[in-house]
């Protein structure tokens, strides 16, 4: 019992950081029309993605992947867990008052650190299971592919001494890390959840399309980080690779779509109604994740996705919003870490959903309105910001009816 209400003091937490990083970006989105001396829009940037990674979905994944599989070990994770805080907290103070510094990479620098004991622990410690159930081999691969994007970063730190901050290669690195962290590690480990909720309520899979799901996503993985070089316009070669990957993509997601065919009624009937709704949203999210990546290794696509600055963002909180975090939200509220089944907490969850469709609608539409010469949305930032809005609001109300736990 003790273990089960440290595991929910940590998810708890997570939430927290979720909270945060709503209002972060509530504020990089206020000072578009509304300029605050002293606040470094790069910097707060900076703070909110290192908050949105390594706050709130490491942390989320971390209590859940502890909960799912070796929850008697809770104790042995205890002070690898507050250590992750002090790295976490200590890039949310550093990143917006100092951007890439000294103090801040010493933080980020830790959390690697720390994630690779995280990593190995894991390993370790799910090695003394009697039986590895198929979900497990999903976790694993996404572990391998949170330790490969760590190149990322540290090939940051020799480029900016090389004076080339800013570069094509500067640029790479970065998206190195976001590919390795959002394709690998987070689907990856969410993959893992789905397939474990499946195991543990006895609900029958095909494993023929299970495996073959698994086995295609992992293979296209490391390929599919050409697609985020093709802005660079490269050689053919890597538009073949990126095509590709995203090809195989687009097949493992017929095995999987196969697989749920077989057990959605079964599935369905085993969730809460509101774990049903935000897993089914994720899932979309999951299919417009997958289309744009597809459609994105085509030269055409490649290039405006890179130019124009709200394509990138408008993606990259489909995955980070629409898919992962939607769905850490079910999983949570399918184990109960975290409630949301009264009719605040729902509220707060509909705001969420609303809050992220309407913001995501005024991203991708401004820069198509433009481009076709329809020119700016009226009142686009204060619109934007104002729908952004209500996606921490909405995490607060779900946090403010939680009962009290203590670490």
């Amino acid at each position: 019992m003790n273990n089960i209400r440290t595991i929910k003091y940590w998810a708890r937490l997570s939430f927290i950081y979720l909270i945060l990083v709503g209002f972060l970006g509530c504020l990089l989105r206020l000072i578009f029309f509304f300029p605050i001396t002293g606040i470094n829009f790069k910097y707060f940037l900076h703070g909110h993605s290192h908050l949105a990674f390594l706050g709130w979905i490491f942390n989320a994944l971390f209590a859940a992947l502890i909960f799912t599989y070796i929850p008697k070990k809770t104790k042995s994770y205890k002070v690898l867990f507050w250590l992750l805080q002090i790295a976490v907290i200590g890039m949310l103070i550093t990143f917006p008052l100092q951007g890439y510094a000294a103090a801040s990479i010493t933080f980020s620098t830790l959390h690697i650190l720390l994630s690779y004991w995280f990593a190995g622990k894991f390993f370790r410690d799910t090695k003394t299971l009697t039986s590895i159930p198929f979900s497990l081999l999903f976790v694993r691969w996404g572990l391998l592919f949170m330790v490969l994007s760590s190149i990322g970063p540290f090939a940051l730190g020799a480029i900016m001494a090389k004076g080339l901050g800013g570069s094509n290669l500067y640029q790479l690195a970065i998206y190195f890390y976001l590919h390795f962290q959002y394709d690998g590690w987070f689907s990856f480990a969410v993959f893992g959840l789905f397939f474990r909720i499946l195991e543990v309520n006895n609900i029958a899979f095909n494993r023929h399309h299970a495996r073959c799901f698994l086995w295609l996503m992992a293979m296209a993985c490391i390929p599919a980080y050409s697609l985020s070089t093709l802005w660079t316009q490269p050689g053919v070669w890597v538009y073949i690779i990126g095509f590709l990957s995203a090809f195989l993509q687009v097949v493992a997601l017929i095995y999987l779509v196969l697989l749920l065919r077989g057990t959605k009624n079964n599935l369905l009937t085993s969730l809460k109604p509101w774990t049903r709704y935000l897993l089914w949203f994720a899932f979309i999210a999951l299919l417009i994740k997958l289309f744009l990546q597809f459609v994105s290794a085509f030269p055409a696509v490649a290039d405006l996705a890179y130019s124009v600055r709200n394509f990138t963002i408008g993606y990259l909180h489909i995955v980070f919003l629409g898919f992962v975090s939607t769905f850490l939200m079910g999983w949570f509220n399918h184990t109960e870490l975290i409630n949301i089944n009264a009719r605040i907490p729902k509220t707060g969850i509909a705001l969420f959903l609303t809050g992220f469709i309407l913001s995501e609608t005024i991203v991708f539409l401004q820069p198509t309105l433009f481009m076709t010469g329809f020119g700016m949305l009226p009142f686009y930032f204060e619109g934007l910001f104002g729908v952004s809005l209500l996606m921490p609001v909405g995490c607060l109300m779900v946090m403010g009816q939680q009962s009290e736990v203590t670490g």
